[in-house]
C-alpha cells in the first residue's frame, strides 16, 4: 500500500489526477502488479485511497472555514483601529501617500532622508496652514520631480584636511597636541587687530606680535597667529574672543539696576542659515531637525517671506519696517550708513543686554553688499573684522559667491565656534546674539547637508551644558533657494517663499507663561512673517506683558482693532489673516491655488509684454545696460481672485530674455474693470548672473542688467 500526501486545498478531480500520475510515474512495478491482479485489485487500491483523501478534504475544509472567519474578524478590527487613528490631529502614512498641492483632505507626512525610517508628522488634512484666510499645501520633500536635485555632497578645503596647529577657548590660545607632530621647530606669536575707525571694510593690525610657546592668555577681541621657521612664515590663522568691555558692562549694570523683573528675562540667540526652505531643512539636516523637536521646538509651518532676498526679509525682522520704510526713515541715499536705523539690537542694548552680530561671507552681507554698512560698530561684539581678516588672508575653496573655508577650517564651523563662545561667556547674563551663516548654503541646494552634524552638535552641546536655560533659541532662514534649476520647478517656487523657523524656549518659561506658550504653539499652523517675529522678540523685553492677565487684555484689544501687519506670536494670529493683511505680495503668497494657462492666451501674451516693458523701464536709467527682449516663455500660471467685486487675474510667468539668457519670474496683476496691469512684488532672477551686471553698483539692478 502506497500513501499519497496531498494539500487540503486540492479538488477531488486533482486528487485523482495526482493519484494516477503518481502511480504511473513513480511506481511502475505497482502498475504491472495491478495489471496481473486484474480490475478488482485496481478498484480496491484506488478505492481505499479515495476514502482516505475524502476524509482529509473534509477535515481540511473545516480548518479553512475557521481560518477565514478568524481572518475576517482580524481585518474588521484592524479597519476600526486604523480609522480611529487617522482621525487624530497628526497622521503618519507611507512615503507614497504624500499630499500633492491641489489634492484636498489627504494625509500628509514630512520626511527626512537619513535614516529613512524616521518621520516627522506635520499638518492637518494635507495642509500646513488650513485657515479661513490661507491654505498652504503640504508637499512631498522627496517628490519624484525633484529627487534628481538631491545628491550627496562632500567638501574638502583647498588648504588640506590637517588639524589646525593652534586652537582657542574663551580666553586663551594653545597648541593643539594632536597636530603638533606635523609642525616642528616653529616660533609662534599672536598679533591683535581691530576694526579701522569709521570703516566697515578695513582692519588695522598691531605692529607688535606677542610670542608664545604652548599656550597664552589673550586680552584682545581679534587675533592673528603667525608661526615661522628660520624666519620664514609657514603657518597663520585667525581667532576671535569675547573680552569684557568696561563701557558695555557699565551700561548693562545701570540698565539692569532699573529692572524689577530681571528673573523673567530671556537672552536671545538667533542662528540663521541663509537660503534654506523649510522642506530643504528637513531634507538636508534631519539630525538637527530631530534634535530640535526633541527639545520641544515649535516649528512655524506657515512662515512666509515678504520680499525677494536676504536684505528685505531681515529688515522687517530687525526693524519692524519694510525696506522702503527703512529707506525713507534712515537710509535715504546709497552713501548713507545704517547707523541711525532702529535695529533690534539697539532695543536690547538699552535694556541691559550685551549685543552680538556676526555674518560670514563678508562680500555679500546684509548691510554691506553694494551698501555702505555701518560707520560705527553696530553691536557690542561685531564679527565683521574677523571675517575681513580671515577670509581675505587665508580664505579658500571659493565657490560662486563665498569662501567656504579659512585655512583648514570650514567657515560655517568658525561661525558655530563663535556661537559656542557667546553662549558660554554670557550663559549667566543677558545677551542678544544674531549669527547669520551664508557661506555654505547661499549658492548650493544640497550643501546644507554638510552642516547637519555641526549644527546638531552645537545645539546638543548648548542644551546638555544647560547653556539655554535662560535663552530663547531661534534657528531660521530668510527664504529658500532663489535661483538655479531647482527654483524653476513648481516645487522650487513654493519652497522659495517658505523658509524655516524653529523656536526653543526653556521649560520653566513655558510653565510660567502658559497662555503665551499656548498661543505660540497654535500659531505654528498660521500664516506668519518676519514682521511677526520682530514683534515676538520685542515682547521678550517686556515679560510682564506676557502674564496671563495682561495677555488676555491684549487679546481683547486686538480683537476689537484692525488686524495689524505684525503680530506677536504670543498673541493669537487670526484665522482670517490673508497675505494682503500680512503685507505679503501676491508674487510670494502661497496661500492660493493656480491654474495653467494656454500659451496663446491673449491675457498671458499681454502680461508678458508688460513684464518686459517694466524691466526695460527699470533699466532705462542705466545706460550701460542693454535693452532686454523676450526669447521665450518657460512657464505660466494664472491666479484668480475677486476683491470688492472687481475681477483680478494674476499671471505668474517665467520668461527668458536676450541678451544674456536671463530667466525672470514676475507676477502681473490684470484688473478687468479698467483693463489695467501692474507688477505685484518684485521680479525674481532665477539663474546666476555672474559678472553680466558688473557695470552697475545698485544692488537691485544687478539682478536685471546685462552690461553692454
Amino acid at each position: 500500500m502506497y500513501v499519497l500526501t496531498l494539500q487540503f486545498y486540492f479538488t477531488p478531480t486533482k486528487v485523482f489526477d495526482v493519484c494516477n500520475r503518481s502511480v504511473m510515474r513513480e511506481h511502475q512495478s505497482l502498475e504491472e502488479t495491478l495489471f496481473r491482479s486484474g480490475k478488482k485489485a485496481i478498484d480496491d487500491e484506488c478505492g481505499s485511497t479515495t476514502t482516505l483523501i475524502k476524509t482529509r478534504i473534509q477535515k481540511g475544509g473545516l480548518r479553512l472555514r475557521r481560518w477565514l472567519i478568524a481572518l475576517l474578524i482580524f481585518l474588521l478590527m484592524s479597519l476600526l483601529i486604523i480609522n480611529s487613528y487617522n482621525t487624530g490631529p497628526f497622521r503618519i502614512i507611507r512615503f507614497g501617500a504624500m499630499a500633492k498641492p491641489n489634492v484636498p483632505d489627504v494625509v500628509t507626512q514630512e520626511y527626512v532622508p537619513l535614516p529613512p525610517s524616521i518621520y516627522t508628522p506635520i499638518g492637518s488634512g494635507g495642509f500646513l496652514v488650513r485657515n479661513k484666510g490661507c491654505r498652504l499645501p503640504a508637499m512631498d520633500p522627496f517628490d519624484p520631480a525633484i529627487r534628481r536635485f538631491i545628491v550627496k555632497e562632500s567638501l574638502e578645503c583647498e588648504y588640506g584636511t590637517s588639524l589646525p596647529l593652534i586652537e582657542s577657548n574663551n580666553t586663551a590660545l594653545f597648541v593643539n597636541p594632536l597636530a603638533s607632530n606635523e609642525f616642528y621647530d616653529l616660533s609662534c606669536c599672536w598679533r591683535p587687530f581691530w576694526r579701522t575707525k569709521d570703516d566697515d571694510n578695513s582692519i588695522t593690525y598691531d605692529k607688535q606680535c606677542y610670542p608664545f610657546e604652548n599656550s597664552t592668555t589673550v586680552n584682545a577681541e581679534f587675533v592673528k597667529v603667525e608661526c615661522s621657521r628660520n624666519n620664514k612664515m609657514v603657518y597663520k590663522d585667525y581667532y576671535v574672543f569675547l573680552p569684557r568691555k568696561p563701557l558695555v558692562e557699565e551700561r548693562c549694570k545701570q540698565a539692569l539696576n532699573k529692572d524689577t523683573l530681571l528673573e523673567d528675562r530671556l537672552s536671545v540667540l538667533v542662528l540663521g542659515i541663509d537660503s534654506v526652505s523649510r522642506m530643504n531643512f528637513h531634507r538636508m539636516m534631519p539630525k538637527t531637525v530631530k534634535l530640535l523637536h526633541s527639545l520641544g521646538a515649535i516649528e512655524m509651518l506657515g512662515y512666509t517671506k515678504v520680499a525677494d532676498n536676504t536684505y528685505p526679509n531681515l529688515v522687517p525682522l530687525l526693524s519692524g519696517l519694510n525696506q522702503d520704510e527703512l529707506h525713507n526713515l534712515c537710509w535715504q541715499t546709497p552713501k548713507n550708513t545704517f547707523d541711525e536705523c532702529p535695529l533690534l539690537w539697539k532695543n536690547f542694548g538699552a535694556a541691559g543686554y550685551r549685543t552680538v552680530f556676526g555674518e560670514d561671507a563678508y562680500t555679500m552681507t546684509t548691510f554691506n553688499y553694494l551698501k555702505p554698512g555701518f560707520q560705527e560698530e553696530p553691536t557690542d561684539y561685531y564679527l565683521r573684522p574677523y571675517c575681513l581678516g580671515a577670509e581675505r588672508d587665508i580664505g579658500n575653496t571659493h565657490k560662486l559667491n563665498a569662501n567656504l573655508c579659512v585655512g583648514t577650517r570650514k567657515m560655517f564651523d568658525c561661525m558655530l565656534d563663535y556661537s559656542r563662545k557667546v553662549v558660554t561667556e554670557f550663559s549667566s547674563e543677558l545677551y542678544f546674539a544674531f549669527i547669520w551663516q551664508a557661506s555654505l548654503t547661499h549658492d548650493f541646494f544640497s550643501y546644507p547637508q554638510l552642516g547637519d552634524n555641526s549644527y546638531h552638535d552645537f545645539i546638543e552641546y548648548a542644551s546638555q551644558k544647560d547653556l539655554l536655560n535662560h535663552t530663547i533659541l531661534i534657528v531660521m532662514s530668510d527664504h529658500g533657494m532663489r535661483w538655479g534649476e531647482f527654483r524653476q520647478t513648481y516645487q522650487g517656487k513654493i519652497e522659495d517663499s517658505l523658509p524655516f523657523v524653529f523656536i526653543v524656549l526653556p521649560r520653566w518659561w513655558r510653565e510660567k507663561f502658559p497662555l503665551a506658550w499656548s498661543n505660540l504653539h497654535r500659531n505654528s499652523h498660521s500664516l506668519t512673517t518676519p514682521f511677526d517675529l520682530h514683534e515676538t522678540l520685542m515682547d521678550l523685553l517686556r515679560p510682564h506683558m506676557l502674564r496671563e492677565s495682561f495677555l488676555k487684555r491684549r487679546i481683547r484689544a486686538q480683537a476689537a482693532s484692525p488686524i495689524p501687519r505684525g503680530i506677536s506670536w504670543f498673541l493669537p494670529v487670526p484665522d482670517i489673516r490673508t497675505c494682503d493683511m500680512a503685507q505679503i505680495a501676491n508674487h510670494w503668497c502661497m496661500c492660493h491655488t493656480s491654474n495653467t494657462v494656454a500659451w496663446n492666451d491673449t491675457g498671458l501674451q499681454d502680461s508678458v509684454s508688460f513684464l518686459v516693458r517694466e524691466l526695460n523701464d527699470m533699466l532705462s536709467s542705466y545706460p550701460l545696460c542693454a535693452t532686454l527682449n523676450l526669447k521665450l516663455i518657460k512657464d505660466a500660471k494664472v491666479w484668480l481672485d475677486k476683491t470688492d467685486g472687481a475681477k483680478l487675474m494674476d499671471y505668474t510667468v517665467i520668461i527668458q530674455t536676450t541678451p544674456g539668457d536671463a530667466i525672470f519670474e514676475g507676477t502681473v496683476r490684470y484688473k478687468a474693470d479698467d483693463n489695467s496691469r501692474k507688477l505685484v512684488g518684485s521680479v525674481s532672477r532665477l539663474n546666476a548672473y555672474g559678472t553680466q551686471s558688473a557695470c552697475v553698483d545698485e544692488f537691485n539692478m544687478r539682478l536685471y542688467c546685462y552690461c553692454l
